[in-house]
């Protein structure tokens, strides 16, 4: 194979320069002196820079079937040892090897059965501005901001117009309960 580095000509609104050496035009691209949208000349035809920079993928290969996590997992720090009253000696250099064996981790909520939209908008329109809707859908801090909106607001003199608003947008609008799933 040939040695020598690789030269190359850029093209910029038919002004040509260079030769250039491949990093050579890497440290123009990071200082912005030149971009993606230069020609470049390689094996005899002008290309744009992004055309040349991007592999040509050699196939498309589906991403890997997803595998369970392993039932349990090690974790091994390497500690040196302190050196105590003794003198210094090689084995008592060595590190120190803990293993420590962790279960996987648990679903932090297992499969739940999805709420009722039904039920979701009826709690909504009716009691919504104490937020029983998204306690309903488990979302736990809306529901608790709503509540939290209302004793406010009738302390206040203003009354549950605020909270019941939000509420009647939320049955409206909110397809999804606290976990991420459809309700149906």
């Amino acid at each position: 194979m040939n040695d020598e580095p690789q030269e190359f000509k850029l093209r910029w609104r038919g002004r040509e320069s260079g030769p250039f050496s491949l990093p050579e035009i890497n440290r123009q691209l990071d200082e912005h002196q030149i971009g993606m949208g230069h020609e470049i000349f390689h094996r005899d035809k002008w290309m744009t820079l992004e055309e040349f920079m991007v592999p040509v993928p050699k196939a498309v290969v589906p991403p890997p079937a997803p595998q369970a996590p392993p039932a349990r997992s090690t974790l091994t720090v390497a500690m040196p040892r302190a050196a105590a009253a003794a003198p210094a000696s090689p084995e008592r250099s060595s590190p120190v090897r803990i293993t420590m064996s962790m279960a996987s981790p648990v679903a932090a909520h297992p499969a739940r059965p999805p709420r009722h939209r039904m039920v979701f908008a009826l709690l909504g329109v009716f009691v919504g501005f104490l937020g029983l809707h998204n306690f309903y859908a488990r979302q736990w801090l809306t529901g608790l901001l709503q509540l939290l909106l209302s004793v406010a607001t009738i302390l206040m003199g203003f009354g549950i117009i605020a909270s019941w608003l939000w509420a009647m947008a939320e049955a409206i609008i909110v397809r999804k309960d606290g976990d991420g799933i459809d309700m149906i």
